[in-house]
């Protein structure tokens, strides 16, 4: 499918063109098909939770919801940090109270709730009418833990090169407040025992840079000791 507008994002491995009104089209580098994904967002709308609307997918595109508002992430710097914290997770809490459908793939944690595995500030939108999670291309069907831990591997070893100067300074100390918020919310111990499967996984994304890896291997060594 060809968009019919400009180009109003683009991220790691997709771009996002204007497509009519009230509607984007996401396109896949990759080319990879998209009708699973746009599955899972259906069903996770049908039992009220915060996610884009679906019009159409295939092969390598995604027609959905135009929505605006900025990132959970722009939001939460740097006057937000620990309420962004407790809307992040209460999206957690929320999605894992929903059953997971049996045509998911099985999360490297076992278990039947339904795990979004990418579920962190940069994918969550603060739009008007509250926030709306994106990007559902890695859900499965698993244990809260690991969505919780992939959550925390992600914060606390994402590069910070992208971030404007005055808000790369303050990132180390807004990622500590955050994740105490964050995990305070929730089952730490069990998400901590979760960090070395999350990180075995995050490890194939071929998006995560070498300075990454090496910092979440450092966090799944720990974890591994305390267990």
């Amino acid at each position: 499918m060809q968009p019919i507008g400009p180009k109003l994002a683009a991220g790691r491995d997709s771009e996002i063109y204007e497509h009519g009104p009230g509607r984007v089209l996401r396109l896949a580098r990759d080319g990879r098909n998209l009708v699973g994904e746009a599955e899972v967002m259906t069903y996770v709308r049908s039992h009220g939770y915060p996610c884009p609307e679906v019009f159409d997918a295939g092969d390598g595109y995604l027609v959905m919801e135009r929505l605006s508002g900025p990132t959970l992430l722009s939001y939460a710097m740097p006057r937000h940090i620990r309420r962004s914290a407790t809307v992040l997770a209460a999206l957690h809490e929320q999605l894992h109270a929903i059953p997971a459908p049996d045509w998911l793939p099985v999360a490297s944690v076992p278990g039947d709730a339904l795990v979004h595995r990418d579920l962190h500030p940069l994918n969550v939108l603060m739009t008007p009418h509250g926030p709306v999670v994106i990007d559902w291309a890695n859900a499965a069907r698993g244990d809260p833990s690991y969505d919780v831990a992939d959550t925390w591997v992600v914060f606390a070893c994402a590069e910070a090169s992208d971030l404007p100067p005055h808000e790369r300074l303050l990132a180390p100390l807004a990622r500590r407040w955050f994740l105490a918020t964050f995990l305070g919310a929730l089952d730490r111990d069990a998400a901590w025992r979760a960090v070395p499967a999350v990180v075995e996984h995050r490890r194939l994304d071929r998006n995560m840079s070498p300075g990454e890896i090496a910092r979440m291997d450092v966090l799944a060594d720990r974890a591994r000791a305390a267990l």
